[in-house]
């Protein structure tokens, strides 16, 4: 309980505190949106092998410096998934309070930083399940209907919903 409700506090806190946001500007060449430290750490942790994050990491993210928000350019391959029922393995990051939970985050990286989602934005998909599951610290499966989304004041650009997971 302890780690759910360290996590959810201050994924709560990032997104209603306005520290994440997205737009339109220029992509970055190199990753962004982690601290180098992180990154570093980040290489040396376990990363989930799955198809759905080696497409969604093709993603150009960008990020604005002025306005301090992020954007995504989708793949053609990444548009083609809106509205399809897809399958990922990833770690979950749960967006409530309680031990079980039916929103939550889920990522191909092993969480190094309690303050914010590990990885790239294009490494982040939300989550809606159809039933509540327990929090782990271990992989899991999460399959339901993948839409695109450029959430600002959510700092998301991708949802599953109706998710089943498996874990």
């Amino acid at each position: 309980m302890t780690k759910t409700v360290r996590i959810t506090a201050i994924l709560a806190s990032l997104l209603t505190s306005g520290s994440l946001f997205f737009s339109t500007v220029a992509y970055a060449a190199e990753p962004i949106g982690q601290p180098a430290d992180e990154a570093a750490a980040q290489k040396l942790l376990p990363k989930v092998r799955d198809p759905i994050w080696t497409e969604l990491a093709k993603c150009g993210v960008g990020y604005d410096e002025k306005n301090g928000i992020y954007s995504i350019r989708l793949t053609p391959e990444v548009e083609a998934l809106g509205g399809k029922t897809i399958t990922v393995r990833g770690f979950i990051l749960p967006m409530d309070g309680s031990d079980r939970t039916r929103h939550f985050l889920v990522t191909r990286n092993t969480p190094v930083c309690m303050f914010c989602p590990p990885g790239q934005p294009n490494e982040v998909i939300e989550v809606y399940a159809s039933q509540a599951v327990p929090w782990t610290d271990k992989i899991a499966t999460v399959t339901g209907k993948f839409s695109l989304i450029n959430n600002g004041e959510q700092a998301l650009f991708f949802k599953i919903e109706n998710a089943a997971v498996k874990q």
